[in-house]
């Protein structure tokens, strides 16, 4: 989802290719509350302007930023960690034991190889 609206919305509503004067009526207007154009204004005015008039696209940038590192945060705190106990590694350990016959190439097995049967005839 995010992808679809910085590309399909973002990118064209930047101006930084063309201009924003450029731009058509519906460009102009959702163009300052995208991340592409405040990025935009912000590394041209840093560079060219000594920092004047980032305010605004710094703005929108942390309003972006802010439920960004929420949520990451949130996913974190949110997924469980595995704790490794006694208990638990010995469920473990009793799991993954093989039981019964020995898969084929186990080195077990290539012990107790057996000849072919021979064909008769």
């Amino acid at each position: 989802m995010t992808i679809a609206v910085v590309v399909l919305f973002g990118n064209p509503s930047s101006g930084g290719a063309n201009g924003v004067p450029y731009l058509p009526a519906f460009w102009r207007d959702i163009g300052p509350y995208l991340p592409p154009r405040s990025a935009y204004i912000a590394l041209r005015n840093t560079i060219y302007f000594d920092g004047h008039g980032i305010t605004q696209a710094l703005i929108v940038l942390l309003l972006l930023a802010v439920p960004a590192v929420a949520r990451v945060l949130l996913y974190r705190f949110r997924t469980p960690t595995s704790r490794v106990t006694p208990g638990t590694e010995a469920e473990a350990s009793a799991v993954t034991v093989p039981r019964g016959r020995p898969a084929v190439g186990h080195p077990a097995r290539s012990a107790q190889r057996t000849p072919p049967p021979r064909p008769t005839g």
